[in-house]
């Protein structure tokens, strides 16, 4: 039985990523108690076996001062397994100062093959050579285990919440709706502002739908909705707008005339993206990151259940992040914003990437208006990539 050996870190992907990449039986982990929580105990123990298919897992509570008792307790459980007959090896990814010391000098007493992975690289680094003594590379079986974004934010204690899923940010394989969206952010990119007022628009025109997502609103009704649309300035600017997207097949049965305008959305889904101006920004960085092929899980509009839990009904924690990408093993959590920016929407992407995407996790901020010197210092200071949609 081939048994990993190392040092529970407060990052959970350096406690797996030995586990990812080769078909280990059991795993030991030595950790501090403030490190080692109940909590993240229960989250490694599920990740490992869920996603590694590793059942055999044990949690040993090390001192924090004394190389001493380290030592001893660490030479205990390789002794142990060595007379069961298992082969060890020393996983040095992660982990403390003192632990790692007490490692390598039970590695040259014991000949333990010592290994480390370098992250985000994911990059295998064999640390010792010894003659008879196979590494880990030599006999155990390799593997690429592939994490989606759940495994993501459930090594951090939480879990998405697909309950919350909007219907037009679900089943986006459809390559007319793909096309669609193309159509609309080639219309709003002449003008931001516009397109905000447009949605507003849309909004106002509820009311005046039927079941079948048919408008018809007077010109009389119209206008005094416009009076609350400083960016839509008049009649003949909408029904430049509402030509626009007919020429484009985004609307239909489009009428006007000096009493009464008339259209039809062509899908419910366009309808969706056209009453919600952000929701056209995010669904446009959605496929332009899933096109690229550089990421092997795509999501947009994902709901982050803080607890793990999902209450129903009860008073539950909950952020939505609008794009959320998986890089390797690196996530990435992108913020959209088709408005102005401001320090509460920067505060809220760092606490929530921190808190469910980890150390190696990366920041970005897709934005349409220009943004303030100070928020893009402020951006800068927080490790957030800005990326002005034109």
């Amino acid at each position: 039985m081939n048994v990993n050996i190392e040092f529970f870190d407060s990052e959970p992907l350096e406690n797996l990523i030995t586990c990812l990449n080769f078909k280990m039986d059991k795993v030991i982990f030595f950790g501090h108690s403030d490190t080692m929580t109940e909590n993240r105990i229960q989250d490694t123990r599920r990740a490992l076996k869920n996603i590694c298919e590793i059942s055999d897992v044990e949690f040993v509570t090390v001192s924090q001062k004394s190389l001493y008792k380290v030592l001893e307790l660490l030479e205990k459980e390789v002794t142990e397994e060595m007379k069961a007959g298992n082969t060890c090896f020393f996983d040095l990814s992660g982990g403390e100062d003192l632990v790692l010391v007490a490692m390598g000098m039970l590695a040259t007493q014991y000949k333990v093959p010592l290994h480390k992975f370098a992250l985000p690289e994911n990059e295998l680094y064999l640390l010792t050579k010894w003659d008879k003594v196979p590494r880990i590379d030599e006999v155990v079986p390799r593997r690429e285990l592939q994490l989606t974004l759940d495994d993501i934010i459930g090594l951090h204690g939480g879990i998405i919440n697909y309950r919350q899923q909007k219907d037009v940010k679900s089943n986006l394989q459809d390559n007319d709706f793909k096309d669609a969206v193309g159509v609309m952010w080639e219309i709003a990119n002449d003008s931001q502002k516009k397109w905000n007022g447009l949605s507003s628009v849309f909004k106002e025109c509820i009311k005046y739908e039927d079941e079948y997502h048919r408008v018809r609103v007077s010109v009389k009704a119209m206008k005094q909705a416009m009076k609350r649309i400083p960016d839509i300035i008049s009649v003949k600017e909408l029904r430049n707008y509402l030509n626009r997207l007919g020429n484009q097949a985004i609307l239909e049965r489009i009428s006007i005339d000096e009493e009464m305008i008339k259209f039809s959305y062509k899908t419910p889904n366009i309808r969706d993206c056209l009453l919600d101006a952000g929701c056209l920004l995010e669904l446009h960085t959605y496929y332009e990151r899933m096109e690229s092929g550089r990421y092997s899980d795509c999501r947009v509009g994902v709901h982050i259940d803080w607890d793990g839990e999902i209450n129903g009904r009860e008073i539950d924690v909950e952020n939505e992040i609008d794009v959320m990408l998986l890089e390797g093993v690196v996530p990435v959590f992108i913020s959209c914003k088709n408005g102005r920016v401001n320090q509460m929407a920067l505060y809220e992407l760092d606490a929530v990437s921190n808190r469910f995407g980890g150390k190696y996790v990366r920041k970005e901020l897709a934005a349409t208006q220009e943004i303030t010197p100070g928020y893009l210092k402020r951006a800068e200071e927080m490790n957030i990539i800005v990326d002005m949609q034109k």
